[in-house]
């Protein structure tokens, strides 16, 4: 059962958990979590090792805005590559560009490595898209992303934003939440598609949802891996929110201000519908009409 975490990223916890809150970092307009690695490098720094890192063309990049199914991208393409129905020990937090304070600690794994990152795509490593290294974009409602981001928000010691959810509405609707707006994201990752054709897979969260075998048979064939029909069913399986929620380890517990985990809470479509009230949602839908008029991306919101 997934239930390790590395000694590098629990040190790293540890520290950060000693340090007083601090207001999030910016760099060109965007905030970040207050990681060790931004408190340490700024970030500025910490945004352009990124863009340096040494990618392999054998690497697999997750990026997705966050709270868009990345722990679920990387467990059922962990799965996929190793060819089995069993979940991994480590998790996807171990392999996140911007929250590991030394990059090079990723040289000793074995390829094809699973790295992933919530940067937007022009911060992403530079060699990898050059080099054609494959894309994994997992794209999810945003109204549930926001609903999503504001429970994470709440307990999250990186964060720092325990506040209701009318405040918080506010601060979604200007995109000033970590990691920056969704739309800026989403249009960013849009663009590199059309830039860059092959380069990118996007999957729905939603469809992933409601036919898991049938997208995990098609992120199977993008990877170019042959996998069993039956392959293909335990990974739905042994990816489904429930079994993931009871066997693999919540790191986030680490980070939580309660000491309870939020990362596998409740995994749902249509969670935003318990939040929004109906002018918000009207002011939402105006917002999202405006700045995604030219978009081909469509979504279910239950």
């Amino acid at each position: 059962m997934g239930m390790e975490m590395s000694a590098e990223m629990m040190k790293a916890i540890k520290e950060m958990r000693s340090m007083p809150p601090v207001p999030c970092p910016e760099y060109e307009g965007i905030p970040y979590p207050t990681f060790l690695t931004f408190r340490n490098k700024g970030a500025e720094q910490t945004i352009q090792g990124i863009k340096d890192f040494q990618s392999r063309e054998t690497d697999i990049m997750i990026c997705t805005h966050s709270k868009s199914g990345t722990h679920w991208t990387y467990e059922i393409l962990a799965l996929i590559i190793s060819n089995t129905t069993e979940l991994a020990k480590e998790t996807k937090g171990e392999k996140m560009l911007e929250a590991i304070p030394d990059l090079s600690v990723l040289d000793a794994l074995p390829s094809p490595r699973i790295l992933d990152t919530h940067v937007q795509f022009q911060y992403i490593p530079t060699r990898h898209v050059k080099k054609g290294g494959k894309i994994i974009h997992m794209i999810r409602n945003p109204k549930d992303v926001s609903v999503s981001l504001y429970n994470h928000a709440r307990k999250d010691i990186s964060l720092n934003l325990d506040i209701p959810w009318n405040e918080y509405f506010e601060i979604w609707m200007t995109g000033k939440v970590p990691y920056g707006s969704w739309f800026d994201y989403e249009h960013g990752m849009e663009q590199a598609e059309k830039d860059h054709p092959g380069l990118i897979y996007t999957c729905y969260y939603e469809d992933m949802k409601k036919n898991p075998t049938k997208e995990i048979k098609k992120l199977a064939d993008f990877l170019e891996i042959n996998i069993t029909e039956e392959t293909v069913e335990g990974i739905a399986k042994a990816t489904r929110f429930d079994n993931m929620q009871k066997n693999k380890m919540d790191g986030t517990k680490f980070i939580s201000s309660d000491g309870q985990g939020f990362i596998y809470r409740k995994g749902e479509i249509g969670d935003w519908k318990n939040y929004y009230t109906v002018a918000q949602n009207e002011r939402y839908e105006a917002l999202y009409k405006e700045k995604m008029k030219d978009s081909k991306y469509k979504f279910q919101y239950e």
